[in-house]
């Protein structure tokens, strides 16, 4: 089998987990039950075990995965000049819609991962956002079952983006206090709970008799920090509790079952995958890469050489940074776009304290360097150690970020 096969026109459902972390699932190493169904729909498909991100926040990251564009491309980054992702780049769902798919979307009132402003709801023939901040899991369900009954035979694509497992953490019980009450249990259990709603969409996916040949891609914007770094939060950095996400497509009698794969891959590559497995001809603007050869065995297929990430903040925290990462290292680089970021009020300024006394100024920027092999949880900064590492991964972020005509933010002049 190889990735230029036809196959039949398969239904898609492609769903994102609002700041679900890798570790915190079963399929993924976690040692507690956290999610019996992710586990076994990953054991009934493919796991990527070092998918990471592009962006360290939940707009720009969700954009990138219904387009297969980097953040630098589509340029939905910025929370201080909203805009609409312009008509040049077409969404899963317009392409879906073109070749005579029914497509729905169910999304919440985070509007970074749906929000009609953005341009979530192109290519759809049903979106709603209607869906609460959190505890729409369990309003799911029926909603899903809706959508099957509507399209009886006729192939269909669905984009649901949950929030559940992005704080406030509460959720309803049994669940809310499954796992006990502290920060990370309430965590652990939003998590259990997006898992059994979830669980009952594909029961009812195999109820109507769906479920053989229907694409479903479960992963995430990006994780959660819980204090590895000092601090409880999400979207702030682009350290592995953030950027390493899960990644689960199952087909049955398509895609392999039980596979993991190692090597890196990122966001982007979602919707070309998801094209490429449905025999739909991935379109040249798309910066990802198919997967499905990787996924088929194809020994010529390879990882990503590098994974570059992006993150701007022009209001609050007042930083962008980069990072660029190979199957080794990681270099980050951060810029203040204040004069005295370590002065500002709160958790903002206690960060850059932080960063101040574990980066390396140089430039205008913060820069770190961590060995991902050597150091995964990312404590010993290696920048000074390093250069010749560092000017190569610099060299290659720089020449990365050009290819878009994108200019990076400078720090403020004193």
């Amino acid at each position: 089998m190889s990735s230029s096969q036809k196959f039949e026109a398969f239904n898609v459902i492609l769903i994102s987990f609002d700041t679900l972390r890798q570790d915190h699932l079963g399929c993924y190493g976690h040692p507690k039950p956290l999610s019996p169904n992710l586990d076994e729909l990953a054991a009934g498909g493919v796991v990527f075990e070092d998918a990471v991100v592009n962006c360290g926040w939940t707009l720009p990251q969700h954009i990138t995965m219904i387009t297969g564009t980097h953040p630098l491309k589509h340029r939905l980054i910025y929370l201080k000049r909203p805009r609409t992702l312009r008509k040049s780049i077409p969404t899963l769902a317009e392409i879906f819609q073109s070749r005579g798919y029914t497509c729905f979307g169910f999304a919440n009132t985070n509007r970074y991962g749906g929000g009609w402003r953005y341009g979530f709801w192109r290519g759809m023939h049903h979106y709603t956002t209607i869906f609460p901040y959190n505890n729409m899991m369990e309003l799911l369900p029926d909603q899903v079952s809706w959508a099957f009954q509507m399209v009886d035979s006729e192939p269909f694509f669905m984009y649901i983006h949950t929030n559940d497992t992005h704080e406030p953490f509460a959720a309803s019980e049994p669940f809310g206090s499954k796992w006990g009450t502290k920060y990370i249990n309430r965590y652990q259990g939003e998590v259990s709970y997006v898992d059994h709603y979830f669980g009952m969409v594909l029961k009812e996916l195999e109820k109507r008799g769906l479920k053989d040949n229907t694409l479903v891609v479960a992963t995430s914007d990006h994780g959660s920090e819980f204090l590895e770094h000092g601090f409880h939060e999400k979207k702030l950095n682009l350290y592995e509790e953030i950027s390493r996400i899960p990644l689960i497509f199952r087909l049955p009698g398509v895609l392999p079952e039980g596979k993991r794969i190692q090597g890196l891959c990122e966001t982007m590559d979602i919707a070309p995958t998801i094209l490429d497995i449905c025999s739909v001809p991935i379109p040249k603007w798309m910066d990802g890469r198919s997967l499905l050869p990787r996924m088929l065995g194809d020994e010529s297929a390879r990882p990503s050489e590098y994974v570059i990430a992006h993150t701007l903040h022009e209001t609050i925290y007042l930083y962008e940074h980069f990072s660029i990462r190979d199957e080794r290292y990681k270099l980050i680089r951060t810029v203040p776009l204040s004069r005295c970021p370590e002065r500002l009020p709160g958790e903002v300024g206690k960060r850059f304290q932080r960063l101040v006394s574990v980066a390396e100024f140089q430039k205008g920027a913060w820069w770190e360097l961590y060995d991902c092999k050597e150091d995964s949880a990312e404590k010993n900064n290696i920048f000074v150690s390093l250069p010749d590492v560092v000017s190569r991964l610099e060299q290659m972020l720089d020449e990365y970020i050009a290819s878009f005509g994108y200019v990076s933010k400078k720090r403020p002049e004193k």
